[in-house]
């Protein structure tokens, strides 16, 4: 469909990042022509220099152009990937100028005519757009941006930071819920082999705190002190608990990733 036609609508627009889109009736990615944004956790190469900001605030600015408007783009270039380069435009407003007016992509790779009203403020959200339309702005100046310009790196959001620090309790609540999980396989272990019936910790107890993160602790125990190991039914409940949560672990890395 793209290759018999140079210029095509782009319907339902989705967006991975700040520089990439598809099209529910293209196949295969599209990058904007002449913009380069920060990249998503782990897609920058090694010995690439990458731009700095925060992806994510990027992507969702790159959905808001796009969301609810008339979407036209025109095939450029293929690129050293195989990628196909688009130039487009949104209700009339270029996405790559837009991006690099709202400070959340750079100039690079190509040639970028941001004239003729181009350049675009960030659009108002959705539930704002019922609103009277706000006064035409002035005509800027014409900014031609050369395909050889330094990349100047966006303004590192906030966020990033709050993000890690969220990440790093996380893993440690988790950390500590395991050492507390092994320890009382541990105990439980110990009181069984002196007889102390009584003082048993409960499968109930047990498979509890594997419930709360503590299963890799749970299977190292039941591995390595041989406790718990031959009881089908207590392994059975645990491997429900750690098939649960992978699939939570595995869900929540794409809507991540996915946005």
């Amino acid at each position: 469909m793209l290759a018999a036609a140079a210029s095509f609508s782009c319907v339902n627009p989705s967006h991975h990042d700040g520089d990439n889109m598809r099209c529910a009736n293209v196949p295969g990615s599209l990058r904007l022509q002449g913009i380069d944004a920060p990249e998503m956790p782990g897609a920058c190469r090694p010995g690439r220099t990458c731009v700095e900001g925060d992806p994510f605030a990027a992507r969702d600015y790159l959905r808001s152009l796009t969301q609810g408007r008339d979407v036209q783009c025109v095939l450029e270039d293929t690129d050293s990937y195989g990628r196909r380069i688009v130039n487009c435009t949104a209700d009339g407003v270029n996405i790559s100028c837009a991006m690099i007016a709202g400070g959340m992509a750079v100039p690079r790779y190509a040639p970028l005519d941001c004239s003729d009203g181009a350049v675009a403020a960030r659009p108002a959200p959705a539930q704002a757009r019922a609103e009277p339309a706000p006064a035409a702005l002035p005509e800027p100046e014409r900014v031609i941006v050369p395909a050889d310009t330094p990349v100047i790196a966006a303004p590192r959001s906030a966020s990033t930071s709050g993000n890690s620090r969220i990440a790093l309790l996380l893993l440690a609540a988790l950390l500590v819920i395991n050492a507390i999980t092994w320890s009382l396989f541990a105990l439980d272990k110990r009181r069984a082999r002196a007889g102390r019936s009584r003082q048993r910790i409960a499968e109930s107890t047990l498979l509890g705190w594997a419930a709360l993160g503590g299963s890799p602790a749970a299977w190292h125990a039941i591995n390595h002190l041989r406790h718990k190991s031959a009881k089908d039914s207590f392994k059975g409940g645990l491997l429900v608990i750690s098939g649960v949560q992978a699939g939570l672990m595995l869900g929540g890395l794409y809507w991540w990733l996915a946005g």
